[in-house]
């Protein structure tokens, strides 16, 4: 009877099944690092102080505008130089990417070096500026 009950209802169990996929897919998508919109960011700049890295390329930092203050560390280099992003490894960190996808990578790796709240601007510099905050452009090259 079991058998049967499956074979006539799979269309109702592959139905559930991705359903199930679907409500979990946006979590997977994340990678589990926190996440904060372009205005929640902007209340962590002004409330608390926090430090903004960004890890996307010169050309893009350059050219397309950055941040006000942010620190430009290139992905690969994020490890090597965690120590200079903060004294204080309890001072939220916000990273920056130009979509907010290789920014988790980065955030997981500030993780692993013991800073407390490190969390991935959501939509990365898209979304700052489509939320129509200044971006700052650098003329000058930055040093990474």
């Amino acid at each position: 009877m079991t058998q049967e009950f499956l074979v006539h209802n799979s269309w109702l169990i592959a139905l559930a099944i991705g359903s199930g996929l679907m409500l979990v897919w946006p979590s997977v998508m994340k990678g589990g690092a926190r996440r904060v919109t372009p205005q929640q960011a902007t209340l962590l700049l002004n409330q608390k102080k926090a430090v903004v890295i960004d890890i996307r390329d010169e050309d893009t930092f350059n050219t397309v505008g950055a941040i006000a203050q942010s620190k430009r560390i290139p992905l690969d280099q994020i490890k090597a130089k965690a120590a200079t992003v903060s004294k204080n490894k309890d001072i939220p960190v916000i990273v920056v990417c130009q979509k907010g996808l290789r920014a988790v990578p980065a955030a997981k790796i500030l993780q692993g070096e013991g800073y407390t709240d490190v969390q991935v601007l959501d939509g990365g510099i898209a979304a700052w500026f489509e939320a129509g905050l200044p971006l700052k452009k650098n003329s000058t090259k930055s040093k990474a």
